[in-house]
């Protein structure tokens, strides 16, 4: 092979190198779209395998209002009685070891990591029992059906306090006592030791059938914010009253009965 068809060819090889490469080289706007679209589709992929389970905020909206009214009541003592005769669920041990029991000895609930049992309290028709707790754990048993429904910790709302405790005041209905949290002069929580850390006494009850919670209105008469419950009845009477902080004088409001949900 003659030297001038040699150097032909291999400039011939080299221009079709040239070509190729040119061709195989994706254009400014094509690597660009190439490479959002391997970032969307990484995304995507971490979108799925990381994103939180839904939330469940709760509503905005304000909660039913339930009545309340004076009345004049004297609490059945001998009815209380008899009611305590034969209760079908019983609590035993402490905080730390406690059961609640039915009639066979079966335990339905006990303390543990879920909540430390102070006691119960069992409906009036007999068929669920409050199970109160600590930190304002509380649940309702139904052990006909074995539903447990824990009952809300704190009310919405600002600054609201948890609930301190829940009462019987029909069937399916109780009785929550919360308040909006006192504040001293330096913006900061108050404590027992500097007076009362409830700055306004708030009252609820829960329906346990539905599971609703309305803010029960405290009644114009009773002018001071902040009112100690003294007696819940089962009937839906409650007893009011108000206490000055370490050992002042007390006062009485007396019994309201409270409206039935609507």
């Amino acid at each position: 092979m003659n030297r001038p068809l040699l150097i032909g060819l291999i400039l011939a090889a080299f221009l079709a190198f040239i070509l190729f490469t040119n061709q195989s080289e994706p254009s400014p706007s094509t690597a660009g779209q190439t490479a959002q679209q391997k970032g969307s589709n990484k995304t995507a992929q971490l979108q799925n395998a990381e994103a939180p389970k839904a939330v469940i905020l709760p509503t905005s909206d304000p909660l039913p209002l339930v009545g309340m009214k004076a009345t004049k009541y004297v609490p059945d003592l001998a009815a209380l009685a008899h009611f305590r005769e034969d209760l079908p669920f019983k609590f035993i041990g402490n905080d730390a070891v406690g059961r609640v029991l039915d009639r066979q000895g079966r335990v339905l609930i006990e303390s543990g990591k879920e909540i430390a049992i102070l006691g119960v309290a069992v409906a009036p028709d007999k068929q669920r029992v409050l199970v109160k707790g600590g930190d304002a754990i509380n649940f309702v048993l139904d052990p006909a059906t074995g539903q447990k429904i824990k009952l809300p910790v704190y009310p919405p709302g600002a600054n609201m306090l948890g609930f301190g405790s829940w009462n019987w005041i029909g069937p399916s209905t109780l009785l929550g006592e919360s308040g909006v949290q006192a504040f001293n002069a330096k913006g900061k929580p108050m404590n027992c030791c500097e007076g009362h850390n409830v700055a306004q006494t708030k009252l609820y009850s829960f329906d346990v059938t539905t599971q609703r919670l309305a803010e029960v209105t405290i009644p114009s008469e009773v002018k001071q914010p902040v009112v100690t419950v003294m007696e819940v009845s089962s009937d839906g009477h409650v007893h009011l009253a108000n206490e000055e902080s370490h050992g002042g004088a007390e006062q009485d409001f007396g019994w309201f009965k409270i409206d039935a949900p609507k």
